[in-house]
């Protein structure tokens, strides 16, 4: 096996296609085993004189070839596989791999290596960078329990272990629940309001389904369209109640795939790690590798947030209440603002946003967002057409600079119901420079979560889904425009939350700017541009009456860093989530709703880090005045961002690399920045 195996090839780009589901074990239990030996091997001849080559990048390699065989499987699964074969041995790849980096964590000769090498008379002559990776690795060590006594560790690692169990079931919860339940509709008035579009991909649910007329299922571009447009309003309520019930002890299928329990275990698992560690509660715990200082500074920032937003949020909560009144509704219900909000802008605002997507198609977008990249950064992006893929739909952009290629995204662009239900970038391999001098290039991800065209048109995107594709190319661009040789610096997931997020923010600023939009937008039929008066119109409708989707956030955030704050403090998560909702206004939701039992990013990576996103997005702010005061398409301005942000890797501070880009100082704590934001 080992010599046809395509996950133990040595490969240039991933052989996504060849892999089946019995290559999957072999693979990692050789990698595992290989990696066991070469890391013996490593201690054996570095203990005693540690040197870079030799242990920092030997490591480097072994951890490289084994995430990257994990980042395919992770990635094929994406698709739908025949029988359960693939599902079995993805998973006992996990579990081995996740032994396996406990077992190395835990490995006492290993860190004495690493200690030896950064306290040695030649790491005092070690570029800025070098230290940094040394300190980065250290700490991960402490992290995993290296310091703590023998019978701490050991129940560190099962700890651990569980924790990632209860995450993969807190998710494949949620998607059972979500697949649990649709809705049948025969008479299309029921769909009033809806555009053809999504009418006709409602039609085509029913086909697949084996009957006629139209399906609805739970999946987040139909939700966000049947709330915003559907006018049947108790449409819109059961479609509320199914979504905001989902996997919990209410709704269409109370209890049958319950994340109550499961989330109260997590918290209190997450719990015990962090005390284990030494720290007070685990959303402490998360703050060691972000910006800020406290949970007091995190607490203190949204909660001013929720303070600056309030005067908006009242105003246009008394505008919504009155054009209710019209409608006669004396009661305005969750299930109500967004549409209310959209009829309200219609009658502001006119026809602005009508058939505004079909200004922004896929296809004629995405070129102009590569054509808009390489002028800002200095590159060169070509669409390659032959190459290993895992679903048909999936294109691949070969970046590269100089005439030499620096790197590659594949973009998988449309929702899948075996996909997850929402846009991310996935990095399967950073940038690295091995002992050998061999460059290794960057690999991201983009999964759009975008909705298929159909026969009569192609993929066309709202405003919202323009901003997350920005934000997504945001992440991939950072991936792979970082000049740093090293692995651990280098891909956009050694970055912390509040790091990491911050291009994404950014790069959605160019979708409020109105230049930027005239330049963009064209007709996907007739290539007819926007006009100024009509891009104008259409922003103010944009960034009118959505202040209740801005503290919706907050109160996702607060909530999420409250729960991981205060646990054990004798509420319940519902009652966490009640009292959160006391303190942001007009985000009340009916006492069935279980908004933690369906938010999923608790349990993919932003555990006691939501609030990166308000963080981030106000230091992008900050950044943003450079292009509106240069000029949204100034390629100087977009080089030094590049040089600021991307270069570097994660070798300096965000704070640091945004002095250096504005260069003037800026305030320490985005605390200050967005009463700076809410006033300029």
């Amino acid at each position: 096996m080992p010599d046809t195996n395509p996950l133990l090839q040595a490969w240039d780009l991933p052989p996504y296609s060849e892999v089946r589901a019995e290559h999957l074990v072999p693979a990692i239990d050789t990698l595992i085993a290989d990696n066991r030996q070469a890391i013996a091997e490593i201690i054996a001849s570095q203990s005693a004189f540690p040197t870079w080559d030799d242990l920092v990048l030997a490591v480097d390699e072994t951890d490289a070839r084994l995430n990257e065989a994990m980042g395919v499987i992770e990635t094929l699964g994406m698709v739908k596989h025949n029988g359960n074969a693939w599902d079995v041995a993805s998973t006992t790849c996990g579990e081995a791999v996740a032994q396996y980096k406990t077992e190395k964590m835990s490995n006492q000769a290993l860190f004495r290596s690493y200690q030896h090498l950064a306290q040695s008379p030649v790491a005092r002559n070690f570029d800025e960078s070098r230290k940094a990776v040394l300190t980065k690795i250290l700490r991960r060590f402490h992290l995993s329990g290296i310091d703590l006594p023998a019978e701490q560790q050991q129940q560190l690692g099962p700890l651990n272990r569980h924790i990632s169990l209860l995450e993969s079931l807190f998710l494949g919860h949620l998607e059972s629940a979500t697949a649990a339940w649709n809705k049948r509709i025969d008479d299309v008035t029921q769909l009033n309001g809806l555009s053809q579009a999504t009418k006709d991909r409602l039609a085509l649910n029913a086909q697949q389904a084996g009957h006629e007329g139209w399906l609805i299922r739970l999946d987040q571009d139909t939700y966000n369209r049947v709330m915003t447009y559907a006018e049947d309003r108790a449409l819109r309520e059961e479609y509320f109640f199914a979504y905001t019930t989902r996997a919990s002890d209410q709704g269409p299928h109370a209890g049958q795939f319950d994340n109550g329990p499961v989330l109260e275990l997590l918290l209190s698992l997450r719990h015990q790690k962090a005390g284990l560690l030494g720290y007070e509660n685990f959303a402490q715990l998360a703050l060691v590798t972000e910006m800020a200082e406290s949970t007091a500074q995190v607490s203190g920032f949204l909660r001013r947030q929720v303070t600056l937003a309030t005067p908006v949020v009242e105003k246009d909560a008394q505008a919504l209440k009155a054009f209710a009144l019209e409608r006669g509704i004396t009661e305005i219900q969750p299930w109500d603002r967004e549409f209310l909000a959209e009829q309200l802008r219609q009658r502001h605002l006119g026809g602005s946003l009508n058939n505004l997507r079909a200004y922004f198609p896929l296809d004629g977008t995405l070129h102009r967002l590569c054509l808009f990249s390489e002028r800002m950064f200095g590159i060169r992006i070509v669409e390659q057409n032959t190459f290993s893929r895992w679903h048909d739909s999936v294109r691949l952009f070969e970046i590269s600079e100089h005439g030499q290629v620096i790197g590659h995204v594949y973009l998988d662009p449309f929702h899948r119901e075996e996909a997850a239900d929402y846009a991310w970038t996935a990095t399967p391999r950073n940038r690295r420079i091995n002992a050998e001098g061999q460059l290794t290039l960057p690999i991201a991800v983009l999964h759009g979560n975008f909705t298929p065209g159909n026969a009569d048109h192609p993929c066309l995107l709202a405003h919202l889904d323009l901003r997350v594709l920005f934000h997504e190319f945001g992440h991939c661009l950072q991936h792979i425009l970082t000049r740093s040789p090293h692995y651990t610096l280098s891909g956009i997931s050694q970055l912390g939350r509040d790091t990491a997020e911050f291009a994404g923010q950014l790069f959605e600023h160019w979708c409020l700017s109105q230049e930027f939009l005239l330049w963009l937008a064209a007709h996907h039929q007739t290539g007819e541009r926007l006009t100024e008066q009509r891009v104008e119109v259409a922003l103010a409708a944009i960034q009118s009456l959505n202040s209740w989707q801005t503290v919706q956030s907050l109160m996702g955030a607060l909530f999420d860093f409250e729960l991981h704050r205060c646990q054990g403090d004798g509420r319940s998560v519902q009652q966490v989530f009640e009292d959160v909702q006391r303190e942001v206004p007009h985000v009340q939701l009916p006492s069935y709703c279980r908004f933690a039992n369906s938010f999923d990013y608790m349990v993919t990576g932003y555990a006691a880090s939501v609030y990166a996103y308000t963080w981030s997005g106000v230091l992008a702010i900050e950044a943003f005045k450079r292009f509106r005061q240069d000029w949204v398409f100034n390629a100087q301005t977009g080089r030094a961002f590049r040089e600021a942000f991307f270069s570097p890797g994660d070798s300096r501070s965000l704070l640091t690399a945004l002095e250096a880009f504005l260069e003037r100082p800026i305030a320490e704590d985005p605390l200050v920045l967005s009463l700076e934001a809410i006033t300029s």
